[in-house]
């Protein structure tokens, strides 16, 4: 009885919008332009974040850069003396 009840409320929704005209000003294109950036930056976020843990599954390595060899550890005893 739910699922007939629910089926007439959409062909009555259906009927009365059926006359309804859609109209896309410049607004609406520059929102659309928005969301597909932001779906794509949110998936390119996403990747980065959890690329580690990707890697891992598969059992590939994760290489570093080496950015962090040329930085040399600080000797704390010299800085207490």
């Amino acid at each position: 009885m739910q699922i007939l009840s629910s089926f007439a409320k959409a062909a009555v929704l259906t009927a009365i919008c059926r006359g309804l005209v859609s109209y896309l000003d410049p607004g609406s294109g520059s929102l659309i332009v928005q969301i597909l950036v932001a779906i794509i930056v949110g998936t390119l976020a996403t990747f980065r974040l959890w690329k580690a843990r990707l890697l891992s599954l598969f059992g590939v390595k994760q290489e570093t850069d080496g950015a962090d060899d040329d930085v040399e550890p600080q000797n704390r005893e010299e800085d207490r003396a």
